[in-house]
């Protein structure tokens, strides 16, 4: 098979510098999320009450036979591993096979730390005789293991809501007659923008089953973790042991779980939030911490009321409200993972992730398969403009010597089969001469130029930045992005510069001047500004602007957003830490999040900020045809008089090719001037630098 790849309830974390090495794991906002749901839809809340009237009655008569013999259930598993950012987030089929080890063991009491549990609770302590496997047979019939793989920038998630799109990116049915347990595990969620969310789940009940399921970050994600026990009790009807934050009733329908007032990290084994009686318990007792539904970080065990609804939820044959369609044996075997279960050997479906795809000329990336639907034994690449040009490794390590643009191709194989992947134009190779030195005025009057200086990215395919003259700062074309029509929340749209010399600049600085409008107070847009110094293969942020901050630079709007000459705002960044720098990149990283248009227009490196645009004494500055084969025009307006004016044309290393004019007095007005430097001077590019009294501007001069 031949397939050309385009790049293209939450637990929660407090975000902070130190938070990757302490960072505890099962907080958790499934209940915002089943809130969610519950406004979405008014009809959810009587399929709640209707499943909590069949899990009480199925609990009553759990009780009556509690010595039966139980049979473990089976349940097919497909885990849609989502990533973005060349498939850094993959996980391992090893580290997925290990976390589901990891909840078998939870809800069967077969983990190792079962003896941490306290006396108190250990009589009380269940399994649920249940074993989650990943599936052989995927929705089509073929063979499979289990694992979809996929791009996509759903994979970073501000809130839960947000993240529920990655749903659409893979998912395998629920009921029909194959039907399987999802789990996604993506890059990162957070909730409110600033804390970092472990997983999140759905109830059922919903009456949509199409996004049934547990979502992960894969950060808590692989064996020994117990986020995915935590989330996946929630999809089997289970609450936080202290749900509602009450002390006056069983808040999770448990009676063997205490009363708890509110969520805990540690495990203080002398913390009793709720000072009353116990019924089960027939007397006061201490938090039960232990609890998988808690968010203690010494987790160890469910109830055996737990159980009872878990069982219930199971055995339920309403397909809104219930699981037991996804272990008859009909399903079992259609889906691959009825007895005998083993390793099963298929055709792989080529992937592969990469370390980074901008590198100077000289540079290497190292390639890693990331195949899944069987692991390969055999891999075939070929590398156009590497070094080697082919290789049979599973991860190879390429040098690219040669400037350009160039394609990965990855043929993986199994004895069942191979698969290929083609992804054009993945590399971008750049020179380590920077494309221009000196000062520089970049006010995208040509379109031609714009498309060959500057790199777009659009992962999603959507609105993105583009040339255009609906307005601009000075002349008639600056770039934008509709931001208006984009319609997927949290899409980025990367605008990445041509390279400039820094250390060649005589004034340190670099300006851009932006335009933008919210919609309205919802509107959470980000505007982020980069630099590199290495040809992009990192980044430093430098210059972060929000829609709830500095960005906006006009009232708030619903209709298309045109700015007026006064509603640009110029920002600057100092680029003094790098000024011995030879090569420096600007990213201008734009994150949609419901508002209005944005423009850039004039970015401006190296010249003194607040003196290039806009000037009392230039009122225009242009030059034309552009790019020229010879002769062209350069027409200016002069505000004032100046008593010294100078034009003068200037190659890419800043060095004199010609004087224009040279050093004379002008009267205020309107001038226009011919040149046919084009028939002196080579093919290139070139600089018209306009030098007044007390201004500099520059203009790009294409020759060819």
């Amino acid at each position: 098979m031949r397939r050309i790849s385009f790049l293209i309830t939450s637990c929660l974390l407090t975000l902070a510098a130190t938070a990757q090495e302490t960072r505890t794991e099962n907080w958790c906002s499934s209940d915002e999320h089943l809130q969610n749901m519950l406004h979405q839809n008014p009809d959810f809340a009587k399929e709640r009450q209707a499943m909590e009237g069949f899990i009480q009655q199925f609990a009553s008569h759990a009780k009556k036979n509690s010595g039966n013999k139980k049979v473990t259930i089976i349940i097919p598993v497909v885990v849609h591993n989502i990533t973005h950012d060349g498939g850094k987030g993959y996980v391992s089929k090893t580290t997925i096979e290990g976390q589901l080890k990891t909840l078998n063991e939870d809800f069967n009491r077969l983990n190792a730390d079962t003896s941490n549990t306290r006396p108190l609770f250990a009589p009380y302590a269940g399994s649920v005789d249940i074993e989650f496997r990943l599936a052989h047979i995927d929705p089509n019939g073929d063979c499979t293991e289990g694992i979809v793989r996929a791009e996509s920038h759903y994979s970073f998630s501000t809130s839960t809501s947000m993240a529920e799109n990655v749903k659409s990116v893979s998912q395998w049915p629920v009921t029909g007659t194959r039907a399987y347990f999802n789990i996604w595990v993506i890059d990162e969620i957070q909730s409110n923008g600033n804390t970092f969310v472990a997983g999140y789940a759905q109830f059922p009940g919903s009456n949509n089953n199409g996004t049934y399921g547990v979502v992960m970050a894969n950060q808590s994600f692989g064996p020994g973790h117990r986020t995915l026990t935590h989330e996946l009790g929630h999809c089997l009807n289970l609450y936080h042991t202290f749900n509602y934050g009450s002390c006056n009733s069983s808040n999770d329908q448990c009676g063997d779980t205490p009363t708890v007032y509110e969520s805990k990290f540690d495990c203080d084994v002398n913390r009793n939030s709720c000072t009353n009686f116990e019924p089960f318990y027939g007397a006061d007792v201490v938090d039960q911490f232990e609890n998988y539904m808690s968010y203690a970080n010494c987790q160890n065990m469910f109830t055996q009321q737990q159980v009872d609804r878990v069982n219930a939820t199971l055995s339920n044959t309403n397909t809104n409200q219930g699981l037991a369609h996804l272990y008859t044996p009909t399903n079992l075997a259609n889906t691959g993972v009825a007895n005998p279960y083993g390793p099963v050997i298929c055709t792989p479906i080529a992937e592969f992730s990469y370390d980074n795809k901008y590198v100077c000329e000289g540079d290497s990336i190292t390639y890693t398969d990331a195949s899944y639907n069987a692991t390969p034994t055999s891999w075939n690449w070929t590398f156009n403009g590497g070094t080697p040009f082919s290789s049979t490794d599973s991860m190879p390590t390429i040098h690219y010597d040669t400037v350009g643009v160039y394609d990965v191709t990855h043929r993986p194989g199994t004895t069942a089969g191979t698969d290929v992947i083609i992804k054009p134009n993945l590399v971008t190779v750049s020179s380590l001469t920077a494309a221009y030195s000196g000062n520089l005025v970049d006010d995208f009057e040509n379109a031609t130029q714009f498309a060959n200086d500057w790199i777009i990215e659009d992962p999603t395919g959507s609105q993105t930045w583009e040339h255009n003259s609906t307005a601009a700062v000075s002349g008639i074309q600056s770039v934008r992005i509709q931001n208006r029509l984009i319609t997927i929340d949290n899409s980025k749209d990367l605008l990445i510069s041509p390279s400039y010399d820094v250390s060649a600049l005589p004034n340190k600085v670099m300006s851009f001047k932006v335009a933008y409008a919210r919609k309205d107070t919802s509107s959470k847009d980000k505007l982020l500004v980069y630099w590199s110094t290495n040809c992009g293969k990192s980044w430093q942020l430098k210059k972060p602007l929000t829609a709830y901050g500095n960005l906006p630079t006009a009232p708030d709007q619903f209709s298309m957003f045109i700015p007026n000459a006064s509603q640009w705002v110029e920002h600057s960044i100092d680029l003094s830490p790098i000024a011995n720098e030879t090569n420096v990149r600007f990213k201008f990283e734009f994150t949609s999040l419901g508002g209005n248009d944005i423009y850039l227009d004039d970015i401006n490196v190296g010249n003194p900020v607040g003196i290039d645009e806009n000037s009392p004494v230039l009122g225009s500055f242009n030059v034309f045809p552009n790019p020229t084969t010879g002769s062209a025009r350069v027409s200016f307006e002069l505000t004032e008089h100046v008593n010294v004016l100078s034009i003068q044309l200037k190659n890419s290393l800043g060095q004199q090719v010609s004087s224009i004019i040279n050093g004379q007095s002008f009267e205020k007005g309107k001038y226009t001037l011919s040149i046919d430097e084009g028939r002196k001077v080579s093919k290139g590019i070139y600089f018209l630098e306009f030098r007044t009294d007390d201004q500099v501007q520059v203009r790009k001069l294409m020759i060819q």
